[in-house]
């Protein structure tokens, strides 16, 4: 297992694809431990004093680690809105040279447009909040009816995300709002893992680490 200390943190990096396909499909790049019930997808399972990155991102560890603590770098109020929060961000860490090319490739899936990006290059230009996906009624940089994807993630992965991003968009174009449309994106992108044999969650008879210890799950599943 690889870490360094920062901030009297362990930096440890994690099979984020092992996290998302047996406890937690809402595990992004980063995150603390969070237990608070108020909280977005409390983070409960990973240990105090640890800050977990997913391992294809470690080259972004700088960053990350900004976008991770930029509301208590800068004091934010907690009562501040997730997108005032994330407009500032943008507008403090972004960079502001001629944009670079993004698109690594493209492909359609109906009248949808589906843009395989170059996620590094967003979070750096325009968004330090792209996280592995995203479309056009959430993000304002995206153009109409597109899809962009992280081409940085395991392509393994990536059916998955679409199928997130597909779902969310289809339900939010039928008046959902961005709040209970990723809920249900969610669960279309957890029974797509189910059906193709990668997905397992504590719920199900399934589940491979039933009568496990928290620690032997993360120290042999998800630590890399």
């Amino acid at each position: 297992m690889e870490q360094t200390i920062f901030r009297n943190c362990r930096l440890v990096y994690v099979n984020g694809l092992a996290i998302r396909n047996t406890l937690d499909d809402d595990f992004g790049i980063i995150h603390r431990r969070s237990v608070e019930l108020s909280h977005f997808a409390p983070k409960f399972y990973i240990p105090e004093n640890e800050i977990w990155i997913d391992a294809p991102y470690r080259d972004e560890t700088e960053l990350l680690l900004k976008i991770e603590f930029f509301a208590d770098d800068h004091q934010l109020d907690e009562a501040i809105s997730y997108q005032a929060e994330r407009q500032l961000m943008r507008e403090k860490l972004c960079l502001v040279d001629p944009l670079p090319e993004l698109v690594k490739r493209s492909e359609r899936l109906g009248d949808l447009k589906i843009v395989y990006v170059d996620g590094r290059l967003v979070r750096e230009y325009l968004d330090p909040e792209f996280i592995l996906g995203g479309h056009d009624l959430v993000y304002d940089y995206i153009p109409a009816k597109e899809i962009w994807l992280d081409a940085k993630m395991d392509p393994a992965e990536s059916p998955y995300l679409l199928e997130h991003e597909r779902v969310e968009r289809e339900l939010m174009v039928g008046g959902k709002s961005y709040d209970s449309a990723h809920d249900f994106a969610i669960a279309a992108d957890k029974e797509l893992r189910r059906r193709d044999g990668i997905g397992h969650y504590p719920s199900e008879s399934g589940y491979p680490f039933r009568g496990w210890s928290n620690e032997k799950i993360i120290t042999t599943q998800y630590y890399v």
